[in-house]
């Protein structure tokens, strides 16, 4: 078996004859062998990031177990949330029924 290992003098002839037919073949295997280099290191990167993400363990709150101390939702908080709800439905009426200023393009 023998091993050709004259590839960059090759490539070095082919680009500086890449007006010849036979320049433009090898230049483009060599093109086509780095295309597919690229988009195999990006396949395996891609999967591999995504068994990283789906391996690693979640970032889970401490205070999130059965016997936490967190508060409660009371009435003022929910009083609070719905006036938030009637002001943003007060100004979204107050701009669909205002006309919309358009500068005159003239």
């Amino acid at each position: 078996m023998r091993f050709d290992y004259g590839v960059s003098v090759k490539i070095r002839d082919a680009y500086a004859s890449r007006h010849e037919p036979e320049a433009a073949r090898v230049l483009g295997e060599f093109v086509w062998a780095i295309q597919l280099i690229l988009i195999t290191l990006i396949v395996l990167s891609s999967i591999g990031y995504g068994i990283w993400e789906f391996i690693r363990p979640l970032d889970v709150p401490e205070d999130s177990g059965v016997g936490s101390s967190r508060k409660g939702f009371v009435r003022s908080d929910l009083q609070k949330v719905l006036e938030g709800f009637d002001a943003r439905a007060v100004r979204y009426e107050e701009r669909r029924t205002a006309p919309v200023p358009i500068r005159d393009p003239s």
